[in-house]
């Protein structure tokens, strides 16, 4: 298990990529749309099965879908043809094969490769795509010519990575400028926001890397208020790193004698909180349906 483990792992996901980007590429051709999670479930059944009968991993081809769209594909049956026909070529030329010179089958991979690789759009990516995705790419590529096929865990890795840089970035909590609420408290019959109520709002999901943000926001505020309202009507989900970090907010502002109201969470982060027991009975108005009913919650 452990000598197999890295290079199975290393091929399904190899396969995966390349089915689906296959798939992409057939879309693009006959005007259709794919089913990521059928095509990936059937790849896995038929993988897990083809070894029972001396079968090996298989994909998506892109060369043999490309062509087979452009013979007039245009359902399933193309496919299964297409399987047909390589039995046949298998059992009745087999024997032919070990008379082809390996230097011939060499030449032959090397233009089928050349020609996948599309060189024009490898140029493309590196001259408009962003400077982090040329270099994972760039990277990738390197490791694919000069390693095997650990470059593809490495890139999907690098990618990974990059993914969660950015959505930290897209996730804030900032303080909203009371002049901004004039018309949403106006709405409810409040002239005003009362003295020493902050209201803060966050956007964006909350998970580990972005709850060192949330936590910073909250803690440095220039005074000491009495209440903080917490929005979080723009979070569409939050996990566990970011509960313990929003509960160790509300002790430390506890301390400081400042109470934390949350408000506007959808159903889903609202059960979780409620779970995680930050919403406890020991403070009834700790979440508020709306910003007025938090407002008089703190009031």
């Amino acid at each position: 298990m452990q000598s197999l483990i890295g290079p199975a792992f290393t091929i399904s996901l190899l396969g995966a990529i390349e089915s689906l980007l296959s798939a992409v590429v057939a879309d693009g051709m006959a005007n259709t749309r794919h089913d990521s999670n059928q095509e990936l479930l059937g790849q896995g059944i038929a993988n897990m099965v083809a070894p029972l009968f001396g079968g090996f991993a298989a994909t998506g081809a892109i060369a043999r879908t490309a062509t087979n769209i452009r013979n007039g594909a245009d359902s399933p049956l193309a496919g299964i043809f297409h399987a047909l026909t390589l039995i046949g070529v298998l059992l009745l030329l087999a024997p032919l094969a070990a008379s082809i010179p390996l230097c011939v089958l060499a030449a032959i991979l090397f233009v089928v490769a050349w020609n996948m690789s599309e060189p024009h759009r490898f140029i493309a990516v590196l001259k408009t795509a962003p400077t982090a995705d040329r270099a994972i790419m760039v990277i990738t590529f390197l490791l694919t010519i000069f390693t095997d096929l650990v470059a593809v865990n490495v890139g999907v890795l690098l990618a990974i990575l990059q993914f969660l840089r950015r959505m930290t970035e897209s996730v804030e909590t900032l303080a909203v400028d009371p002049d901004s609420l004039q018309r949403e408290l106006a709405e409810s019959g409040i002239t005003q926001l009362p003295d020493k109520v902050l209201v803060f709002e966050t956007a964006g999901p909350l998970f580990f890397a972005a709850a060192e943000n949330l936590e910073q926001v909250l803690l440095q505020t220039s005074t000491d208020p009495a209440v903080i309202i917490l929005r979080l009507r723009q979070v569409p989900f939050l996990e566990f790193t970011a509960i313990q970090a929003l509960e160790r907010v509300v002790d430390k502002l506890r301390a400081r004698n400042v109470d934390v109201v949350l408000c506007e969470a959808n159903p889903r982060v609202l059960a979780k909180l409620q779970k995680a027991g930050i919403l406890d009975s020991q403070f009834s108005c700790r979440h508020a349906n709306g910003l007025a009913e938090a407002i008089a919650c703190s009031m």
